[in-house]
């Protein structure tokens, strides 16, 4: 029994939602200075640690477990990615369908056939800009990667939105509606996530609303498919009781980033980052997860529960 399997056993933790953003051979500008993407050759290798250990499943096999209210018998994972990139169609989409694993794909509807993009891929953008020009200095880099969604703005004093718009043109990083489509053809689930990406906790409940509703109801007037999904950009912590009550009627699965921690609302699952901004495998960050669990556990903490 090698040590995967002990954990599953003493956890009882069988189902894994590992996710992602991107694959490239190599770094990408606007996600270098963020967190380390996995090359090919490293997503590969998580891969075959999910194949060895786990059963991939599809989104709809997931929503049964929900509706009738089981666990899986047997350790199985689903696999995410979010945010909407191009390399998903490039790169990833090949590479699933040849190893026959399901997916869904989260973008955000505002971002979508390149109309805009995320302010923190405008941080690393700018501090790509600035490091080329020999003109970065580390509290410069602390300060472009503390800018919030709330004052996004004010990266444009680092990078124009003439440069922004320039990006968008040339590089054009997100997936397009075409490109939608063709994944969705070829068997893959897409699903919402935010119009531009903000974090939670810093918005009100009504423009979580709109953020939430919005993005759900571009993805379903694209996709010809029925369940609708959303997860979270960045994190759910502090999102309310309230909320998911309000959006339920709207929505058949969502999703967080906590990792393997239990939910108190039935149709939201959390889900483990297999991005970090060291080089990890997924096979370390799984076991680690594993093992924070087990404390939470014997703890009492392993629940999330929400204020109203």
């Amino acid at each position: 029994m090698n040590s995967v399997t002990i954990f599953q056993a003493i956890t009882k933790q069988k189902l894994i939602l590992p996710f992602y953003h991107a694959v490239a051979e190599q770094p990408l500008p606007h996600i270098k200075h963020l967190y380390h993407m996995k090359t090919v050759k490293e997503f590969l290798k998580d891969l075959d640690f999910l194949l060895q250990h786990f059963e991939p499943i599809g989104a709809e096999t997931l929503y049964q477990f929900h509706v009738n209210k089981t666990v899986p018998q047997k350790p199985v994972f689903h696999l995410t990615f979010d945010d909407g990139l191009k390399e998903i169609s490039e790169i990833v989409a090949p590479i699933l369908l040849q190893k026959g694993v399901p997916a869904t794909f989260f973008v955000n509807s505002g971002f979508v056939d390149n109309k805009a993009l995320f302010y923190r891929y405008h941080e690393s953008l700018a501090i790509e800009d600035l490091s080329q020009k020999d003109k970065l200095t580390n509290s410069l880099k602390t300060d472009i990667l503390s800018c919030s969604y709330k004052n996004r703005n004010d990266l444009f004093q680092y990078f124009s939105q003439l440069q922004i718009d320039d990006f968008l043109k040339t590089d054009k990083p997100y997936l397009t509606v075409e490109q939608l489509k063709q994944l969705r053809a070829q068997g893959f689930t897409i699903g919402a996530h935010s119009v531009d990406h903000p974090y939670y906790e810093e918005i009100s409940l009504e423009e979580q609303h709109r953020q939430t509703l919005s993005s759900l109801e571009f993805i379903s007037s694209l996709m010809h498919q029925k369940l609708r999904l959303f997860a979270f950009p960045f994190t759910d912590n502090n999102v309310s009781r309230k909320f998911f009550n309000n959006i339920e009627p709207f929505v058949d699965l969502s999703f967080g980033t906590a990792n393997f921690k239990k939910e108190e609302v039935p149709f939201h699952y959390q889900r483990i980052a297999a991005e970090k901004k060291t080089m990890d495998s997924l096979e370390s960050i799984v076991m680690k997860a594993y093992f924070m669990k087990g404390i939470r556990y014997f703890l009492g903490k392993d629940t999330i529960y929400r204020i109203m």
